[in-house]
């Protein structure tokens, strides 16, 4: 928490090389103006939990072509997952939408490369969540498997909370559900 509130366009212009931005629990964040994220080039993991966005569109992560995932679970997002959100992040790989209260996710939110999208505490199931394609849903169950650097998961998504990252223990872990997945 560095209690930001606003960033304007071009704060991240000169860091092209960057390739890990942890942006949580900043919860004045509210906004993330269009062109905002245009100079991360390399960025591969962007992490905006728990802030104050409301919404997010197709212009807040574009600029972005290495982008593999995205954290943005308790990030109080209220407004719809829009078509195209997501789909010109063509590596894009892992989205947590966890804890967030959106109410749907249109058809096309969401690029062919997705991998896994973390649905746990939004009210909606996988079941429910058809625009995800071919993209493993997680909306609770057990997960086990190796993401990044270190082993999350073995836990319950919907019960048991990784203290380390303030989520569910296997949120972030990019593994095969045993359950609640499809």
């Amino acid at each position: 928490n560095n209690r930001l509130s606003v960033l304007p366009v071009g704060v991240f212009d000169k860091l092209r090389m960057l390739g890990t931005l942890h942006l949580a629990n900043n919860e004045d964040l509210a906004e993330l103006p269009s062109g905002l994220f245009d100079g991360l080039r390399s960025l591969r993991a962007l992490d905006l939990r728990h802030t104050s966005i409301k919404n997010i569109t197709s212009a807040t992560f574009r600029g972005m072509p290495h982008l593999a995932s995205i954290d943005l679970s308790y990030a109080n997002i209220s407004d719809p997952v829009r078509k195209g959100t997501f789909a010109q992040n063509t590596e894009l790989k892992y989205v947590s939408l966890a804890g967030n209260s959106f109410g749907d996710i249109e058809a096309g939110a969401f690029g062919d490369s997705i991998g896994h999208v973390w649905l746990t505490g939004t009210g909606l199931t996988c079941a429910a969540a058809t625009p995800l394609g071919s993209a493993d849903c997680i909306d609770g169950g057990s997960c086990s498997a190796f993401f990044g650097v270190s082993w999350l998961g073995d836990g319950w998504c919907d019960s048991s909370w990784d203290p380390k990252y303030d989520t569910a223990d296997c949120l972030w872990d990019g593994g095969d559900c045993t359950d609640g997945a499809r």
